[in-house]
């Protein structure tokens, strides 16, 4: 196991000058990691809100979260926490029931079928596409990335989620990215074994990103935390040598560009495809921490975040090679976002915190280039709107694309009667309501008898 520490020396991040907005209490020197989040986890279940929270209580809430998830379960220490599919199912293709007592424990794309025919070419494993458009991306080897997502369980509660408006506490959604790996690189990654190919025998797998969505009571908006491997990319504007082994989506050649990204390398671009090789993509990170200095305390953003690494990186370097908790070290988060003010909705750019221009480099490649004065906002939630008037947890919102396959999967739908509903509006609540012990509302309404009868898409009759 390398025990190489995050090279980017601890002095002198919290030399990085602060704003004069910043407040003292969020000072990056004093949000401090302890060691006991790596040997005993016990990760918080709150973070305060507005003007008594700080930007360390949501890293340190990130983190400590993102160990534990990662810590060896307790029932099967050959398992990690998140993988436990009693506590995290795994979010299955199209139109399957994800919360059924037979569903697959393991990722979808280890399951790959001949297509029809004896002489067919194999069946593309599914999550190779990005959020957001289906973008698929390949390493340095040409092997295309996959993705893994997966929800707590309480997520099956379909009816009596939908029946609230907002997600209750501790609901959490996770995503993961892996790429096929050599013997001599597994050291410097959490692996698994996986039947890519269909050919007798496993490929290894690295996880090189992780996104983590949790709520809570105060902040029924999520918290979107995301992680990555050291050993990806380089940074566009201030790219640093690249490791030993070489950075796993950007070639020599084009990091020697940087900080060009205009050259002849196409930083950052990439389309759908159904291969699972392909040219390689060429990646490097646009926002460290997802964040420019001028941003809203940007500065000390990107302090508290970098400060943290160093001291998580240098507990988990000190750890023997043979600790199941020291290969994290080669992991690092690279930004946080959330909501100041949860009686705004998420489109007022101004009450977001955290890393406003937040984009994992290798889980939403293309939507890097975060402009926050756009019309739209390729950030978390850019993309999941949190509403503060309307329902989160209905068909028709957009804060969990997740909840809503879930949903599909599990729906079966059966017309019940509602009594007579005159808008959409008012069928919001009226089915949702209706629906709540019959496994939920599918979004769909009808009236039957004008003035008098309309029936709503029960998802269990």
């Amino acid at each position: 196991m390398p025990s190489r520490a995050w090279p980017i020396l601890l002095s002198l991040l919290l030399a990085v000058p602060l704003l004069v907005t910043q407040p003292a209490h969020a000072d990056a020197s004093a949000c401090n990691a302890s060691a006991s989040w790596i040997s005993n986890p016990s990760p918080p279940g709150e973070v305060p809100e507005g003007a008594s929270a700080d930007f360390c209580d949501f890293y340190q809430f990130s983190w400590q979260w993102f160990l534990d998830l990662v810590s060896p379960a307790a029932a099967d220490p050959s398992q990690r926490n998140f993988q436990v599919a009693a506590n995290y199912p795994l979010l299955q293709a199209d139109g399957v029931d994800s919360c059924a007592a037979n569903a697959p424990l393991q990722a979808v794309f280890v399951r790959v079928e001949k297509a029809k025919g004896a002489n067919g070419p194999f069946v593309v494993p599914e999550r190779t596409g990005q959020a957001g458009g289906g973008d698929t991306i390949y390493d340095q080897n040409g092997s295309v990335v996959f993705y893994d997502i997966r929800f707590s369980r309480n997520l099956c509660n379909v009816g009596q989620i939908q029946a609230a408006p907002n997600f209750p506490a501790g609901t959490t959604e996770l995503k993961s990215a892996w790429r096929i790996i050599g013997e001599a690189e597994k050291p410097d990654y959490f692996w698994m074994e996986a039947d890519i190919d269909g050919v007798p025998g496993n490929e290894l797998l690295g996880m090189i990103g992780f996104h983590m969505v949790i709520a809570t009571a105060l902040h029924p908006e999520f918290i979107w935390a995301t992680f990555e491997h050291r050993s990806n990319v380089p940074e566009c504007s201030e790219p640093v040598p690249a490791p030993a082994t070489g950075w796993s989506f950007t070639s020599a050649t084009c990091a020697a560009q940087l900080p060009d990204v205009n050259g002849t390398c196409s930083f950052n671009s990439a389309q759908p495809s159904s291969s699972l090789t392909g040219t390689p993509t060429e990646i490097c990170r646009v926002n460290h921490d997802g964040s420019n200095p001028a941003d809203h305390e940007g500065a000390s953003n990107i302090a508290i975040i970098d400060g943290l690494n160093t001291q998580i990186q240098g507990f988990l370097a000190a750890l023997p090679s043979d600790n199941p908790m020291a290969v994290w070290q080669n992991y690092m988060n690279v930004g946080a976002l959330w909501e100041n003010d949860i009686s705004q909705p998420s489109s007022t750019i101004a009450n977001q915190r955290g890393s406003m221009r937040l984009a994992n480099a290798v889980m939403e490649t293309t939507f890097q280039n975060v402009d926050l004065n756009s019309s739209f906002v390729s950030n978390c939630f850019g993309c999941h709107n949190y509403e503060v008037a309307e329902s989160n947890t209905l068909p028709a919102a957009g804060l969990s694309h997740i909840f809503d396959d879930i949903m599909q999967g599990q729906c079966k739908a059966t017309d019940v009667q509602a009594g007579p509903i005159w808008s959409n509006n008012e069928a919001q609540e009226k089915c949702a309501q209706t629906c709540k012990d019959k496994g939920g509302w599918n979004g769909n309404w009808t009236t039957t008898v004008p003035g008098e009868m309309s029936v709503c898409g029960c998802c269990s009759g």
